[in-house]
């Protein structure tokens, strides 16, 4: 099981907005533990605001649940009889191309 780190450990990177990016103000409600560790990190250095850090923190759960999702179409397929035989064409096709013109004089 991975280990969890409080916001104060594991501090996203700090980044500045996108010129172009539109916000949209939202109202959340957080338990009073996670405010005040937020709150540090910020005080520390983890990002420059509140909000900053947040949103960091969104976009990465949000990246590691498509990459989850992904890895597991991945293991789907690799059960996945007719889809494993067309891969293995693939990689005999491929290794075929790379070999052509590599040829010992």
């Amino acid at each position: 099981m991975p280990r969890s780190h409080s916001p104060a450990q594991s501090k996203p990177v700090p980044r500045r907005r996108r010129a172009n990016s539109r916000t949209v103000k939202k109202t959340f409600t957080l338990a009073e533990e996670t405010v005040r560790l937020l709150v540090t990190a910020v005080r520390e250095g983890g990002t420059e605001n509140l909000s900053a850090y947040v949103e960091a923190a969104i976009e990465e759960k949000l990246r590691r649940s498509r990459r989850d999702e992904l890895y597991d179409a991945y293991q789907a397929a690799s059960h996945d009889a007719h889809f494993m035989s067309d891969m293995r064409g693939v990689v005999k096709d491929f290794r075929r191309a790379a070999a052509d013109g590599l040829h010992d004089d």
